[in-house]
């Protein structure tokens, strides 16, 4: 007998075509949560594109940092006459058109804040008046009560779905059930269609992650990331080859109890949590869970393996994992991310610079910033000295057209191979010192004489390259500063205190 959820399932079912031909000239799109990637919906509009009577032209598509490449649309309109990609967060498929063609919008932002931002123009209670006609999102089959589950692409959908006026779920069976968390799922009754996607016409790009070998630079840096880390540290890492440059340090630090509180779930912390490194054990938050919103399964059967029914894992909504409320209140919190240059002010890019887009933001904000305000927390901006064009990462000032993606006020650890300085405290001339410390040995002469020639380092009175060294200028160790909180107002200190105790 069939039950009614059930029937649900059987009525709402779709294919590609069939939601293709639905769809009108000048419609706007959102094609997946990062992670929930759209494939077949995608590859079906591209190929309805053109000016004839039946095609559709003037479609806008609101991309969000997908990993999987739009090839099609690039082969069927390359000059974007009849669609128009707004890019939030560039990987190497769009980057290659903005760069061949000049196509692609792009505009700066971040997961949670910054993306509730740009959706405040679309969001509305009454779904008939929503500003994104459709919402297409990779998600794993539907359940016997009813239910998907988003899985790797948990992380802005909750967004989307109060964005768009209609939903299609597009079902994957490599798709892990990611165990919550939170907003990790979705009933038949909220979801207007679904189709079912080849995962192996349309798998997943495939990196060996595991054969990946980090740079000597990029181990340097992870061994100096490492003098401020202790067991029971919560990590975030950011995406790209550094992170297992620090997942092989922790190891031979012999480093324990450690937690995960991060964005992306990447090949880096999968390890640690293999490892046994990862308990979780001592967070005030989520304990004895791994918490995470978003993955790139790279390596299909491994990330499977890894995440489903997993309950040692919890995907929660970009709104909790990024949330500057939660961020600031787990201790100990390390977030350890990659940026394209710091100036002697302390500024930081991370996204857009010298005029050209090179990604946006993610969670970079978010992370550098709250994670640095819990008690005994830090944020790290890594980079190595100098760029692959040779030129100093570690600037005088950012250059015209360079996005500030964490401001000066913000700044806190800031790392290359040749060191790790903590800018928070310092004075101007002392900044200043600490950031040429660490440049290209090359580069420290040109910087000191910008720095001099604008007033950054004093024309005669000494200030030590390293303030932090040795215990110089009176600036506290790291370990001084572990049970540290930046205080909530200025009428609670930030020290781990008793206020009964100490009479007050």
């Amino acid at each position: 007998m069939t039950t009614p959820v059930q029937q649900k399932i059987r009525d709402k079912k779709r294919t590609p075509g069939q939601i293709a031909d639905m769809m009108k000239s000048g419609e706007w799109v959102t094609n997946g949560s990062i992670g929930g990637d759209s494939t077949v919906c995608m590859e079906a509009l591209a190929n309805r594109l053109g000016d004839g009577p039946s095609d559709l032209k003037d479609i806008e598509i609101w991309n969000y940092g997908k990993f999987y490449p739009q090839f099609r649309f690039q082969e069927v309109d390359p000059l974007q006459k009849y669609h128009c990609f707004h890019e939030y967060f560039f990987f190497p498929w769009n980057r290659k058109a903005r760069k061949e063609h000049g196509v692609t919008s792009w505009a700066q932002w971040g997961w949670t804040i910054g993306s509730w931002w740009h959706h405040y123009r679309f969001a509305h209670g009454d779904p008939a008046k929503r500003g994104i006609d459709w919402f297409f999102n990779a998600a794993t089959p539907v359940n016997h009560n009813g239910f998907f589950n988003w899985s790797y692409g948990t992380n802005n959908c909750t967004i989307f779905r109060e964005s768009a006026k209609r939903l299609v779920v597009e079902v994957r069976e490599d798709y892990p059930w990611a165990e919550g968390g939170r907003f990790n799922t979705i009933h038949i009754d909220d979801v207007d269609y679904w189709v079912e996607v080849d995962c192996e016409k349309y798998a997943w790009p495939q990196i060996n992650e595991k054969a990946m070998v980090p740079t000597e630079q990029e181990k340097q840096i992870a061994e100096h990331i490492l003098t401020i880390m202790d067991d029971r540290d919560v990590l975030q890492l950011g995406i790209g080859s550094l992170p297992s440059a620090c997942v092989a340090a922790m190891a031979s630090a012999g480093l324990k109890d450690l937690g995960v509180h991060t964005e992306m779930l990447n090949y880096g912390l999968i390890k640690l949590i293999e490892s046994g490194q990862v308990t979780n054990r001592y967070k005030n938050l989520d304990r004895g869970k791994s918490v995470w919103t978003f993955a790139f399964p790279v390596d299909t059967r491994w990330y499977y393996d890894t995440i489903d029914r997993n309950q040692h894992l919890a995907v929660y909504d970009a709104d909790y994992t990024n949330n500057l409320n939660v961020l600031t209140r787990i201790d100990n919190m390390i977030a350890i991310n990659n940026c394209i240059a710091v100036d002697l002010l302390g500024q930081q890019s991370a996204g857009f610079y010298e005029k050209r887009p090179i990604s946006s933001t993610g969670g970079y904000f978010q992370f550098m910033c709250f994670c640095s305000q819990s008690r005994g927390g830090r944020g790290v901006a890594c980079m190595t000295s100098r760029n692959k064009q040779g030129k100093s990462r570690i600037v005088p000032f950012l250059p015209e057209g360079s996005s500030v993606d964490l401001p000066a006020q913000f700044a806190h650890y800031v790392c290359t191979e040749y060191g790790i300085v903590n800018l928070r405290g310092l004075n101007g001339y002392e900044r200043t010192a600490a950031l040429i410390s660490i440049a290209h040995p090359d580069d420290r002469e040109w910087l000191e004489r910008e720095a001099h020639a604008h007033g950054l380092l004093a024309p005669h009175f000494p200030v030590p390259m390293k303030p932090e060294e040795g215990g110089a200028r009176r600036y506290p160790s790291y370990s001084d500063k572990r049970k540290y909180k930046i205080p909530a107002n200025s009428a609670v200190w930030g020290f781990d205190w008793d206020p009964i105790q100490s009479g007050k």
